[in-house]
């Protein structure tokens, strides 16, 4: 939440919002308050818990050990070669990883819901952006640059990402382009949670699996895993319910 603020993302109350509705029912309807609320939780983790659960959401990042943030910026404003307009991603992140030391940038573009809705327009502005901004900073490009997309990807991610980049081929446009929902996320989250014994990270962990709860992304088990029963049902009583008649329960 600080951070959508500090960036100007929390946005106004709209007017047709019914008077006395809940922050919760806000929370639930905003994008940039879920983006905010999750990433900039995760930048709070070390280095190699962060990447490790990344990797987990975005199984082609490549696997390192040695991983340090070096820079993250929320809706990083890049004006776009040749023109006036500029470009918005979400997240921001600089990497420096393994030994020796290389640099991978992270270009995050978030959607709510699950419905396509990444495009590939959007993907090749902020491609471009991004290299003409490095260039105009007389920065190099490292080797390694994703753009990583969570969210509106559909129930096929791997397909639609496959559409959106045959699509940006047509332009002659190679982007290293990562996809997951956010309930790849949470899964990922989930499962470092179980494994992790240090307790800030378990906070930390725990404060993100409640902010993407809170946008109605849960993990929810369903009957045939709970556990069976210790002990098996007798014939008879199998016998007895079968022949109940519930009609005559008051």
């Amino acid at each position: 939440m600080l951070v959508a603020l500090t960036n100007g993302k929390a946005g106004r109350l709209k007017s047709e919002v019914p008077s006395g509705t809940s922050w919760r029912q806000v929370f639930r309807a905003s994008e940039d308050l879920l983006t905010a609320s999750v990433f900039g939780r995760l930048t709070y983790l070390d280095g190699p818990a962060l990447w490790t659960i990344l990797r987990s959401t975005f199984p082609g990042l490549p696997d390192y050990r040695m991983v340090e943030l070096l820079d993250v910026e929320f809706w990083p404003r890049w004006l776009e070669e040749g023109e006036e307009s500029t470009v918005e991603p979400d997240v921001f992140l600089q990497f420096q990883v393994g030994d020796p030391a290389v640099r991978i940038d992270v270009i995050v573009e978030a959607k709510f819901g699950t419905a396509p809705a990444q495009y590939a327009n959007q993907w090749r502005r902020q491609w471009t952006a991004y290299h003409a901004a490095r260039e105009q900073e007389g920065e190099d490009v490292p080797q390694n640059v994703y753009l990583m997309a969570i969210g509106g990807m559909g129930a096929r991610a791997p397909l639609h990402v496959e559409r959106l980049l045959k699509e940006l081929g047509k332009q002659d446009l190679q982007i290293r382009a990562l996809a997951a929902n956010w309930s790849d996320l949470l899964e990922s989250l989930e499962d470092f949670l179980g494994k992790s014994v240090v307790r800030r990270d378990r906070r930390i962990v725990t404060d993100m699996i409640e902010a993407l709860a809170l946008a109605n992304y849960r993990q929810v088990e369903t009957l045939n895993t709970l556990p069976a029963p210790a002990q098996k049902w007798r014939m008879e009583a199998i016998a007895a319910l079968a022949d109940y008649d519930f009609r005559k329960t008051p």
